[in-house]
C-alpha cells in the first residue's frame, strides 16, 4: 500500500499508509496525519487516492504545501520518491513497500579505530528467516567434545568474583566510553575462551550501530562482520541465544558472519534498560573448537548483560543530561542575542504612541518586529513571521532583519523595497519563507503606507469605534515563495485617535487545553474595547492568558501597536 514516511519533524520515522479515499494532514487531533507544529494549519492539506492516481491538495493553509521544493496549487499528482514539505516537517511519498535492502536495517554501521576497538565492525543481514532461529537457555543441549580434550574454563569462584568486580566497577561509571570497554574487559576475565566481544546499541531512529568491540589478541585487525539478524532477534525476544557449535548449527547455515570468520561457538544476550526495553546486545564468540561455550555460560553472560544494561542505560541518560544542559545554556545565550536584535525602545515620533510585545514559544523563535528610520521623519514598522520556530527560524529571522534594513535604505518606494527583499531571500539556498507586513508611517502627512506579503492585515480602530483591516486585498505571497513577484502598496490616512494593531498568528491561534483557538473575533473584540496602545496590548495578552489557562504556548507571539494622539 502507498504510504508517507516522515523524514523530519517531531514524528520522524513514522509511517502513514494511504488508503483509498481522502486523508487530512494538519494540526487538529482528528486529522489522519497529525503534525504537531505551530505553523501548520489545523487542516493543512489532503491526499486523495483514486483508482487512477494519488494526489495532494493544499487546503488554503496559511504557509502553503511544497512538493520537491515547489509550492503547489490545486491537485498535484504524487510520484514515487516525492518530497513533501509542510512548514518544517518533511515526508517522502512511496507507492508501495520498500525493498528490504532500502530499509534502515540494511544500512552498514562501521566502527573505526577511534571507537576504541582495534578493528572495524560491520553489521550484515543474514539470508535466513528469523523463524529459523531459536533462542532460549532452557532449550540448549550440551554437546560433549568427541575428542576428549578438556575445555578451558574459569572456575566457579573466579567467575563469581569477576561478577562482583563487574558490579562494583560498572556501578560507579557514568561515562559511556568508559562503561563499554570495562564491560568487555570483564567478559574476557569471565570467559577465557572468548576471542572477541561486541557491544551493539540501537540509535533513537532504530538503527543498530556497533559501539565497542575488542579482540583478545591485540595484533588481530581487519573488518569484522556480525549478524544483524541475530542481534535483532535477541533484542526482540528479550532472551539470550547460544550456539555450542556454530559451524554445524542449522540456524546459522546462511550466516556470512559465522562462516567467513570460522566461529565455532557464540553467545548473544540483550541489553535491557530499567523499563524492560532492549536497547542493544552483547555478543562474544570463539574460534577455538576445543574450547566452546556451554549451557552454563549463557546464564553468566545474561547476568553480565543485566548489570551492563543498567550501567550503559544510566551512562546514556547521564550523557544525554549533560548534552541537554549544554543545549539549554546555548539556547539561553541565543535568547539574549535574539532579544538584542529587537528594538530596545519605540521611536520618538511627536503626536504618536507605540507599544510592542514579543515572546518566543521556546527559547528562541521566528517572529520578528522592527522600527526602521527611513529619514524625513518617516518610520518603517515591520512585523513578520518566519515559518516554524526554534533555532532555524531564529537564524532565518536574523538574516531577514539585516536584508530588510538594507532594502529599505536603498529603495525609497516601499513596494519596490519589498520586491528587492523577496528577490534576495529567494536567492538563499534554503527552503524557508516568511509572512511579512510593512507599515510606513509618515507623521507629516499623517498617512501609513502598507505592503503586505502574505501576512494578516493590520487591525485599525477609529475614534468612532469602527474596525477596518486595510491592505488585505492587496496582499501578495509570502517572502521567498516566488521570485520576481511584484508587491502592491496602499496608503491610508491616520486621523486623530486612530490606532493600528500589527500581530503574528501566535496571537489569534493561541490555544486552550481543548485545542480551541483564541480566534480573530476575540482579538477584534479586545481591540474594539479601546484605550491607548499599551492598554490594548496588555488587554489582548491578558485575555489570551485567561483563555489558554494551563495550556503551553504553542507558537511565537508578537504585537506592535501604534496610535495617533487625539490632540
Amino acid at each position: 500500500m502507498a504510504f508517507l514516511s516522515t523524514i523530519s519533524g517531531p514524528s520522524k520515522g513514522a509511517r502513514h499508509e494511504i488508503p483509498p479515499g481522502e486523508i487530512i494532514i494538519g494540526r487538529h487531533p482528528e486529522c489522519k496525519v497529525v503534525v504537531e507544529v505551530g505553523a501548520v494549519s489545523r487542516h493543512h492539506a489532503k491526499i486523495v487516492r483514486s483508482d487512477d492516481a494519488i494526489q495532494l491538495e493544499d487546503l488554503k493553509s496559511r504557509n502553503g504545501t511544497f512538493v520537491n521544493g515547489q509550492l503547489i496549487s490545486g491537485l498535484h499528482t504524487l510520484r514515487e520518491g516525492d518530497q513533501i514539505r509542510i512548514c518544517e516537517v518533511e515526508f517522502s511519498f512511496h507507492t508501495g513497500e520498500q525493498p528490504g535492502f532500502m530499509g534502515p536495517e540494511s544500512s552498514t554501521g562501521l566502527l573505526n579505530d577511534s571507537g576504541g576497538s582495534g578493528f572495524g565492525v560491520v553489521l550484515v543481514d543474514d539470508d535466513g528467516s528469523d523463524a529459523d532461529l531459536e533462542s532460549s537457555s532452557g532449550q540448549v543441549e550440551v554437546q560433549k567434545d568427541s575428542s576428549g580434550v578438556v575445555r578451558l574454563d574459569a572456575g566457579t569462584d573466579a567467575k563469581l568474583r569477576a561478577l562482583l568486580d563487574i558490579s562494583r566497577s560498572l556501578g560507579g561509571q557514568l561515562v559511556l566510553d568508559e562503561v563499554l570497554p570495562a564491560t568487555l574487559e570483564s567478559l574476557f576475565r569471565i570467559f577465557p575462551q572468548a576471542d572477541r566481544g561486541f557491544i551493539v546499541l540501537e540509535t533513537p531512529d532504530g538503527k543498530l550501530v556497533p559501539r565497542w568491540a575488542q579482540n583478545r589478541s591485540k595484533s588481530e585487525e581487519g573488518t569484522v562482520r556480525i549478524s544483524r539478524t541475530i542481534i535483532r532477534q535477541v533484542m526482540n525476544e528479550g532472551t539470550p541465544m547460544i550456539s555450542l557449535d556454530a559451524a554445524s548449527d542449522e540456524r546459522f547455515e546462511m550466516s556470512e558472519s559465522i562462516a567467513d570468520f570460522r566461529i565455532r561457538s557464540m553467545i548473544c544476550a540483550p541489553l535491557i534498560d530499567s523499563n524492560g526495553k532492549a536497547f542493544g546486545a552483547l555478543q562474544i564468540d570463539t574460534m577455538d573448537q576445543k574450547n566452546r561455550f556451554n549451557a552454563i555460560d549463557i546464564d553468566l553472560l545474561s547476568s553480565v548483560a543485566t548489570q551492563a544494561g543498567v550501567a550503559i542505560h544510566n551512562a546514556k541518560m547521564h550523557e544525554n543530561a549533560l548534552q541537554q544542559q549544554a543545549v539549554e545554556q546555548d539556547l539561553r545565550l541565543a535568547n539574549d542575542v535574539q532579544h538584542a536584535f529587537l528594538p530596545m525602545s519605540p521611536p520618538d515620533v511627536e503626536g504618536y504612541e507605540f507599544h510592542s510585545f514579543y515572546r518566543a514559544a521556546h527559547h528562541i523563535g521566528g517572529d520578528y518586529f522592527d522600527y526602521v528610520d527611513l529619514g524625513e521623519g518617516r518610520v518603517g514598522i515591520i512585523v513578520a513571521d518566519v515559518v516554524g520556530h526554534g533555532v532555524a527560524a531564529a537564524m532565518y529571522m536574523a538574516k531577514l532583519s539585516a536584508e530588510t534594513r538594507f532594502c529599505l535604505a536603498s529603495e525609497p518606494d516601499p513596494a519596490k523595497a519589498i520586491d528587492k527583499l523577496n528577490e534576495r531571500m529567494c536567492s538563499l539556498p534554503v527552503e524557508q519563507f516568511v509572512t511579512f507586513l510593512l507599515l510606513v508611517l509618515d507623521p507629516k502627512e499623517h498617512t501609513m503606507t502598507i505592503v503586505n506579503a502574505g501576512h494578516m492585515p493590520p487591525i485599525v480602530l477609529s475614534p468612532d469605534g469602527k474596525l477596518s483591516e486595510p491592505g488585505e486585498e492587496e496582499s501578495g505571497v509570502p517572502i521567498a515563495v516566488m521570485d520576481g513577484f511584484e508587491y502592491e502598496r496602499i496608503t491610508v490616512p491616520i486621523k486623530p485617535g486612530d490606532l493600528a494593531v500589527l500581530y503574528t498568528d501566535g496571537i489569534n491561534e493561541a490555544m486552550d487545553i481543548n485545542d480551541e483557538e483564541f480566534g480573530m473575533e476575540r482579538v477584534r473584540a479586545a481591540v474594539l474595547a479601546g484605550g491607548k496602545p499599551e492598554v490594548i496590548g496588555e488587554r489582548i495578552l491578558a485575555e489570551i492568558s485567561d483563555f489558554a489557562g494551563n495550556a503551553p504556548q504553542f507558537d511565537d507571539m508578537c504585537i506592535v501597536i501604534l496610535g495617533r494622539n487625539k490632540t
